[in-house]
Order: C-alpha cells, then sequence, then structure tokens
C-alpha cells in the first residue's frame, strides 16, 4: 500500500513539474506587457553586447539586452566621486585609434582624446611580496624579435581563425617558447608585462602571449592610443543605456530557456528582472556574456555544448580605486619579482598603483590564482600602499577604498591539452548552431578588438534571420522544434 501511495504521489508530482515547465514557456501564463518578442536576444551588456545591440538598433532590427549588472559597460568602469566630482577609470583604460573606434564614440556622442601614456605616471618597480625596492630595474621593450615571431603567426590576433592543428610551439609556455625561438632578454621581458595579463606569466602559453600582445597591443603603446576625453570610458555606455533603455532589463538573468534546432524554431527565454518574470522570444540568441558552464546552465545545453563550453574557464583578476593614500600623483608603483625568472611578479598580489586624472585617486588592480573576497584583496592593497609611503617618504595616511570590481572569470581559455585538440575549430562550429551565437572577449583581448570582431560577425548572425520564426511555440516536437 506504501508503495502504491508513494507510486502515486511521485507520478503526481512529475505532473504537477511538467505542467509548471510547460506554463513556463506558456505566453497564456504572462501578462501581455510581460512577452517580449523580438529578433534578437543579447545576455551581457558588455563591450560586446553594447555594441551588438546599437549595432542592431541602427540595422532597425529589434533586440532585449539582458544584463545581470546595474550597468553596462563591463570591464569598462569608472567611479564617479558624488562629493568631489572625481572620475576614475578602474578597468579599460585606452583603445586603439583606430575608426571603429572614432565611430563608435561618435555615435554615443561621448569625445575622444589622444593619450600620452606618461599620464599614468613614472613607473618604480617594487617587489610587494618581498617588501624590496627595485632601485634600477627597468621593463624591456618589444623588439624586432619579438615582432618577427608574432608575425609568423597572423591568425593569433583572433582566435576564432585559429588554424586546427594548432602550431606546437605555440602552446609552449612563454619561457620555454623563449629559450627555444632564442629571443632576446628584453623582448622575453616585454611578452610577460602586457596590462592586466591574469593568472602566472610564467606558466602561460606563447599562445596567450601574442593573443595579448598583438599588433594592436602594439600600436597602443607605440603612440596609437584614445580614451575618452573626460577620463570616463564609461561614458559611451552611460549614453548606450539612456538610448536603449527600452529594450534593456538591468539586474536581470535568464532562469529558463529553449532553443529549437533550426532557425524557423527561434529561441525561448525566462527572464527574471526586479519588475518580474518575463518571457522572451527572440528569433536568434546572441550570448555576449562569458559563456562557462555555471553562465550557462539555464540555456539548454546539449551534450555537443556542454562537452565544448565545459573546458572553458577564466582567471581571477580584480580592481579597484582608493584614495587618501599619501602617495605622488604623478608616478605608477609596480609590482615586480625581485628573484623571478624576467622579473615576473608573484601571485598573489596587487599588480600596479597607478594614479588618475583626479589628484589623490588611484586605481590598482591584482592578481590572483584562487578567489579572494574584496576584504582580503583590499586588505592586501592597504598593506602594500602602507609599505610604500614608507619607501617613498610620504605622509603615512590611512587609504580609503571607494570602488571596487571583480572581472572574474578573466581571459577566457580552455586547458592547453583541449586547444592542441581542436577546441577553437569546434567552438567556431558552435556559432549559430541552436540560433546561438557567442560573442564577447571569447577570442580576442582588447574592447578595441571585440568590437572589431562582433562587427565582422554581425553579418552572419543578422542572416539567421532568413527563416521565418515558427509563431507560438508551446511543447517540444518529436522533430526538431517546439512548435
Amino acid at each position: 500500500m506504501l508503495t502504491t501511495l508513494f507510486c502515486i504521489a511521485s507520478a503526481v508530482g512529475a505532473l504537477a513539474a511538467s505542467v509548471d515547465a510547460r506554463d513556463e514557456f506558456d505566453s497564456s501564463a504572462y501578462a501581455a506587457k510581460d512577452v517580449v518578442e523580438r529578433d534578437f536576444a543579447i545576455i551581457g551588456g558588455g563591450a560586446a553586447g553594447t555594441y551588438a545591440a546599437v549595432s542592431l538598433a541602427d540595422r532597425n532590427k529589434t533586440f532585449t539586452l539582458i544584463e545581470v549588472s546595474d550597468r553596462l559597460g563591463g570591464h569598462t568602469r569608472t567611479f564617479h566621486d558624488p562629493v568631489t566630482g572625481a572620475k576614475v577609470d578602474s578597468g579599460v583604460q585606452i583603445h586603439v585609434d583606430t575608426p571603429i573606434v572614432r565611430d563608435f564614440f561618435a555615435r554615443l556622442r561621448a569625445p575622444l582624446a589622444h593619450v600620452d601614456l606618461k599620464d599614468f605616471g613614472k613607473p618604480r618597480y617594487y617587489d610587494f611580496a618581498k617588501r624590496v625596492a627595485l632601485a634600477n630595474y627597468t621593463v624591456g621593450a618589444v623588439q624586432p624579435d619579438y615582432v618577427a615571431e608574432l608575425d609568423k603567426y597572423p591568425f593569433v590576433e583572433n582566435l576564432i581563425d585559429l588554424p586546427n592543428p594548432v602550431p606546437a610551439d605555440l602552446l609552449l609556455t612563454w619561457p620555454e617558447y623563449v629559450k627555444k625561438h632564442n629571443l632576446s632578454y628584453s623582448s622575453a621581458q616585454a611578452g610577460l608585462s602586457w596590462p592586466a595579463t591574469p593568472g602566472d606569466p610564467l606558466d602561460t602559453t606563447a599562445l596567450a602571449i601574442f593573443n595579448d600582445g598583438n599588433h594592436w597591443e602594439l600600436a597602443e603603446f607605440t603612440g596609437a592610443a584614445v580614451r575618452g576625453a573626460n577620463h570616463d570610458n564609461s561614458q559611451i555606455y552611460v549614453n548606450a543605456l539612456a538610448e536603449l533603455k527600452p529594450h534593456v532589463f538591468l539586474k536581470s538573468s535568464i532562469i529558463a530557456a529553449r532553443r529549437g534546432s533550426t532557425r524557423k524554431c527561434g529561441v525561448q527565454l525566462v527572464a527574471n528582472t526586479p519588475s518580474g518574470k518575463k518571457l522572451i522570444k527572440a528569433r536568434q540568441l546572441i550570448i555576449a556574456m562569458p559563456p562557462v558552464l555555471d553562465n550557462m546552465k539555464y540555456f539548454s545545453l546539449d551534450r555537443q555544448e556542454e562537452a565544448i563550453l565545459g573546458k572553458l574557464s577564466g582567471k581571477y583578476y580584480y580592481a579597484g580605486v582608493v584614495n587618501n593614500t599619501g602617495l605622488e600623483d604623478d608616478v605608477a608603483y609596480n609590482n615586480a619579482g625581485a628573484d623571478r625568472p624576467y622579473h615576473a611578479a608573484s601571485l598573489p598580489g596587487v599588480v600596479e598603483i597607478a594614479p588618475s586624472a583626479s589628484p589623490g585617486y588611484h586605481f590598482y588592480w591584482y592578481n590572483t590564482l584562487q578567489a579572494q573576497t574584496r576584504a582580503e584583496i583590499e586588505g592586501a592593497a592597504r598593506s602594500t600602499i602602507k609599505w610604500l609611503q614608507t619607501q617613498n617618504n610620504v605622509k603615512a595616511l590611512e587609504p580609503k577604498f571607494v570602488d571596487f570590481q571583480d572581472h572574474s572569470p578573466f581571459h577566457l581559455s580552455p586547458p592547453t591539452r583541449d586547444i592542441a585538440d581542436g577546441w577553437y575549430s569546434k567552438m567556431k562550429g558552435l556559432q549559430g548552431y541552436r540560433n546561438t551565437w557567442y560573442i564577447s572577449a571569447l577570442f580576442v583581448v582588447s574592447s578595441t578588438q571585440v568590437w572589431n570582431n562582433t562587427h565582422n560577425m554581425l553579418p552572419d548572425i543578422i542572416n539567421g534571420l532568413s527563416a521565418r520564426p515558427c509563431g507560438k511555440p508551446r511543447t517540444f516536437d518529436t522533430k526538431d522544434c517546439y512548435c
């Protein structure tokens, strides 16, 4: 009798769950205002998602954008002090001076200015872990031998074009590559010194070094760099939100999805928003957030997608803004390893404490192999600043931490063995699969390149609309759609 009752209860529970699942995608279960029908659903409002949204709007395509935070901009973050009016960019600092950058800033009515790298302060070097000043140290500069090696692999600038098989030398760690190809010490050291390179650079592959330190990056550091003229790189995103606001859900996330395997089927998404659940029906889905499994768990991945995306991970990287440091406003305080090869800094630790355009305010970057809390990171930064005060004969003030951002997962990549096994070719094969496209910093690093990459992919993404949507999806069909 108990077994019978248990079976009945289980059957009732399964039926209720199936009804709930059906209702979740049933338009009649929602108020009319909570059913959103668009050409595109964009997930993520960073550099890629915002650029895609603006571009689609300019092409008279309809979209809705879902962003988990309370703003657009992603890795671009600007602190505004409401009392002093100070502005401090703590994330993206500069862009390459290219037509796509100039056009995007102009499109969003944000003025640009040329960057003099001296604005970021005269560098001084210290080993923050050992508490040692490196008085006679100067960082290496890229030499012709580095450029010659980079030129051997034109596809490293955008890993979506990475060949299969990948040249084996690119999968060596950077020190191994340097030794095999007899690069100069200066070039070897410069390769480890690109800004905001996460993880331990001594374990980083040559592929990652060249992908980060490519010709775009070299152009930035040889004079072709620009930034927001008002020292606010976030202005383009503030202006974009003001324009696109009716089509943007901030502080929102996807909690369920159905994605058809043919173009006519489109996608259905259930979003949690501050104003309640929304049912989003779109003909194509654009993933503009890091597509790691934790972010993709509600997108009804199939085995093929799980097998590919499950290999992907990012590194831990953090940034913040601090004032009342007593440190000089024209000096950038850099971390370098006193005894490590190529003076690579040890982890975890502060990467750099640099001055901003607002006197008295500094931004800092923090690199670690394991996730850390804001309290741990600010504690380490405070300790470093207090030590630097003693080294530079400045007033011993108590630092005030006024802003913080977790950039993790940063610089996404699969394990080296999976790169060798053709991961990037497999990832490229997912483009358009089940009406889903992947943009963001998955194949390129800088915002400039993200915008350029998105611009180049948009024709294929828009072409995904060529089949008519299937109307009102209700239940999955035994074929390949849920009409």
